[in-house]
């Protein structure tokens, strides 16, 4: 089998098959660039839900940070201040057990 072809219908073909080939490529580059564009929109969707939940995480743990010395005694104070108490009530003690020694010596 033997094709012949002249120099125009070869040309012609050529042409043809290279603007197929052309087309087909222009066509995909659009679906990947159109596939890339959705997927970037997604992402920056995404990132700007991340951001406002940033934002409430942050106000949250700040709002935290003001409650926590005015709800929330530190361990240290916290045993100092019954320390003191401590003291006061042995102070007490001590006084009430003077007076009824007194008590009983004068009655």
């Amino acid at each position: 089998m033997k094709i012949e072809l002249e120099l125009w219908q070869f040309i012609t073909l050529t042409t043809m098959i290279l603007g197929a080939f052309w087309g087909i490529a222009k066509m995909m580059l659009a679906q990947s660039a159109k596939s890339l564009d959705e997927k970037f929109n997604a992402i920056h969707q995404r990132l700007t839900t991340q951001d406002e939940s940033d934002r409430r995480l942050e106000r949250d743990l700040t709002d935290l940070r003001v409650e926590l010395p005015r709800d929330y005694v530190r361990r240290e104070d916290f045993t100092r201040v019954i320390a003191s108490f401590q003291v006061t009530v042995d102070n007490l003690r001590l006084t009430i057990e003077r007076m009824l020694i007194e008590g009983k010596n004068r009655g």
